[in-house]
């Protein structure tokens, strides 16, 4: 009888305990911050906590939220990086629901005032167009709707990557974070070079494998 081995899945960027993996690099997670924000200024971040969950015991019958990668830098301002691979329709409101989660937790602290609030850039990576325009970065920022010159200060910015996008000028940094999160090989930096062969790494790992697998059927 003849043998038949399964074959093992491989378990890209866009799979949501990798990309915690390799989002927990301080080195990497700052490059990218860099990469998608344009904010060359970020010079150090605090070490990145991955699957941080929010709770709030007082009231149990709101939604929780479990955070991809949470960071700050050493300027206090806040970012949450989330890897979102399905179209759930949903994406406006769920960046709504985590800020306030965040909000609620961590920006503000007794006897402060509201102009002591921190800054949050809330970043999602798409696997699909939630705009079906073809761009590959969004940002989003408060802006009065007749004269966008005017700005509300609320210090929460929004980028979203589309993954699936098509390139029109970006840097080539950010398209090849975009290979990345397609799997498709990027050759461009030491950066890449490290994300790609910690993946590598992960999906090698026999008991890595098994810890995913049981925290797959767990939700």
């Amino acid at each position: 009888m003849k043998e038949t081995h399964k074959i093992q899945p491989w378990y890209g960027f866009s799979e949501d305990q990798v990309f915690g993996e390799v989002m927990a690099n301080s080195d990497f997670c700052r490059y990218v911050l860099r990469t998608v924000t344009g904010i060359t200024e970020i010079s150090e971040i605090f070490s990145p906590e991955k699957q941080k969950e929010i709770k709030d015991p007082s009231h149990k019958t709101q939604k929780d939220v479990r955070l991809d990668v949470s960071v700050e830098d050493h300027e206090h301002n806040l970012y949450d990086l989330e890897m979102q691979v399905k179209d759930k329709k949903d994406l406006g409101r769920r960046i709504r629901y985590y800020i306030s989660k965040y909000d609620q937790r961590y920006t503000l602290n007794k006897g402060k005032t509201y102009r002591d609030m921190k800054n949050i850039t809330i970043i999602f990576f798409c696997m699909f167009d939630p705009f079906k325009q073809g761009k590959i970065r969004y940002s989003f920022h408060w802006t009065e709707d007749s004269d966008q010159t005017i700005k509300l200060s609320a210090g929460i910015d929004i980028i979203i990557i589309n993954a699936k996008g098509k390139p029109n000028g970006e840097s080539n940094d950010l398209l090849g974070l975009v290979d990345l999160i397609n799997d498709r090989p990027v050759h461009l930096n030491k950066y890449f070079d490290w994300a790609q062969k910690k993946i590598k790494e992960l999906n090698d790992d026999p008991k890595w494998r098994d810890r995913l697998w049981t925290t797959r059927q767990d939700f």
